[in-house]
């Protein structure tokens, strides 16, 4: 179609190469948006009179309401196969013209940031169901004690609602993070042309007023040409991702055998082809593959953009695929980890065991006697690591508990800590893993009084981030409304209302 200069048809193995025709169904709704959109311009600038505009719009919203109508065999992507239909129905003398002042380069990144702008929201969305679920399991575990790990060793003691609460917050930021880009993407390139402009009046602030962007982005060759949008939102996609893949990962190890602390829904978990015994977390698993896939997917939209000259290049159209792939997989995996948690059974009794069972009250012990006694940290530390040592010796099934006064002494002798046997019993014999998170005070501890505080405010920020989000919803619903109703004023009088 676009053939204008060369002699000879593009080679059949050539077009199936280049067109990109199968993806674009998902962005053919946002197509014909866009050229409503460019039809009432044009109206408004001359170039298509009234019966013009009521052929074009009735053939779009045709297209709109049956897409198989829109023939794609042998067509390079959705824009050519549109305004072939258009043509092909309407003649080329309305047809021919809807291109006027327009460039598929112009016309394929509006097109995908309209599409962008809803994907964004969509997340958001996502993500504040997600945290309330987190929110909720949060609340209902502020008693399950729990040992807290670093480098995979019991570290300290805390609570299974202050883990939850902790991946909260993380997703927290990606809500803001996609509301900062939401500003950024929400910049209309229509109108920019293949790279520099028209001598055409082409009004681009009232196109970009009715497909709800808050501004133009006023460099043509940045309209055209620029994908970092699609950087940073596939950059929050894999955060995103990384985040579900570590609690994916602490799923799966806590609902072994060998730890219990949880058990993943029958809803949720596979079988073995072989072996009856198994629960599988499958999904978990999936979800820590499908990181690597958007992580990989940012990689490829990297690579492709790392040497591109200034302009418009094919090579942009290969950033589609990863992109749309990278948001569906996000929505999906944020639903399925949603069901999971929600579904999630705490076993709070082989938490409290394993706490009870763990050295991980030792920095408590420290902190004591270097508040209560004065005694330096460096030698606190090195005092009960020693201890640590003999109650390992001594098999104690809970620690501390078999060490009598004159192992204490002995201790003390060789640590040479200024403090009495008597206070150094009465400390490590008071502490345990229940009075452990219970006196800690530090703000974002797991103190359950300290995290009911957190749990409070962001119910209260959720409920902030759901009226923004539901503002900007409602902003871009209006968008369709408000085109109709241009449209049906201009073609009020035209003989083909």
């Amino acid at each position: 179609m676009y053939r204008s200069r060369h002699k000879e048809d593009l080679d059949k193995r050539i077009l199936n190469f280049l067109s990109s025709i199968d993806i674009d169904d998902k962005i053919l709704y946002y197509d014909i948006l866009c050229t409503k959109v460019h039809v009432i311009m044009l109206y408004n600038i001359h170039i298509l009179d009234k019966d013009d505009v009521a052929r074009l719009i009735r053939e779009l919203d045709s297209v709109l309401r049956y897409p198989e109508k829109l023939a794609k065999e042998g067509y390079e992507d959705i824009h050519e196969a549109l305004e072939t239909h258009l043509i092909r129905k309407i003649g080329i003398n309305v047809g021919g013209k809807v291109q006027t002042g327009r460039s598929r380069n112009d016309q394929i990144v509006t097109d995908i940031r309209i599409k962008a702008r809803d994907d964004t929201i969509n997340v958001i969305v996502h993500l504040i169901n997600l945290i309330k679920v987190l929110i909720a399991k949060s609340e209902d575990n502020l008693d399950s004690i729990m040992p807290l790990y670093t480098h995979l060793q019991q570290a300290q003691i805390g609570n299974f609602a202050h883990y939850l609460l902790s991946y909260s917050d993380g997703l927290i930021r990606e809500i803001d993070r996609l509301f900062s880009l939401y500003d950024r993407l929400n910049q209309s390139p229509l109108g920019a042309g293949p790279i520099g402009g028209s001598l055409l009046p082409l009004d681009r602030n009232m196109t970009a007023k009715l497909l709800g962007f808050d501004n133009i982005i006023s460099n043509s060759i940045d309209a055209t040409s620029s994908r970092d949008f699609m950087v940073e939102l596939v950059s929050i996609m894999s955060s995103i991702m990384i985040t579900l893949s570590r609690i994916s990962e602490d799923f799966i190890i806590w609902s072994s055998q060998e730890f219990g602390f949880i058990e993943i829904s029958d809803r949720h978990a596979s079988t073995s082809s072989a072996m009856p015994q198994k629960r599988n977390p499958d999904p978990l698993e999936i979800t820590r593959s499908k990181t690597a896939i958007v992580i990989g997917n940012l990689t490829t939209i990297l690579t492709i953009l790392k040497s591109l000259p200034s302009g418009y290049s094919r090579d942009l159209q290969d950033t589609k695929i990863p992109f749309w792939n990278s948001v569906e997989l996000v929505v999906s995996s944020l639903d399925i980890m949603n069901d999971i948690i929600q579904y999630l059974i705490v076993k709070k009794d082989v938490m409290r065991r394993a706490s009870n069972e763990s050295y991980a009250i030792s920095l408590d012990i420290a902190e004591v006697l270097v508040t209560r006694y004065k005694v330096p940290f460096r030698t606190a530390h090195k005092l009960v690591g020693a201890l640590v040592n003999r109650s390992i010796s001594n098999n104690d099934e809970i620690p501390f508990r078999s060490l009598s006064g004159s192992e204490i002494k002995d201790i003390l002798s060789k640590v040479k800590a200024d403090i009495t046997v008597d206070k150094l019993l009465k400390t490590i014999r008071e502490i345990d893993s229940k009075r452990s998170i219970r006196v800690r005070h530090s703000e974002g501890s797991p103190n359950p009084k300290e995290q009911t505080i957190i749990i409070r405010k962001r119910k209260l920020l959720l409920h902030r981030y759901s009226n923004d989000v539901q503002k900007k919803k409602e902003s871009i619903d209006l968008v369709n409304e408000n085109i109709q109703d241009t449209i049906k004023h201009i073609v009020t009088h035209s003989n083909l209302k």
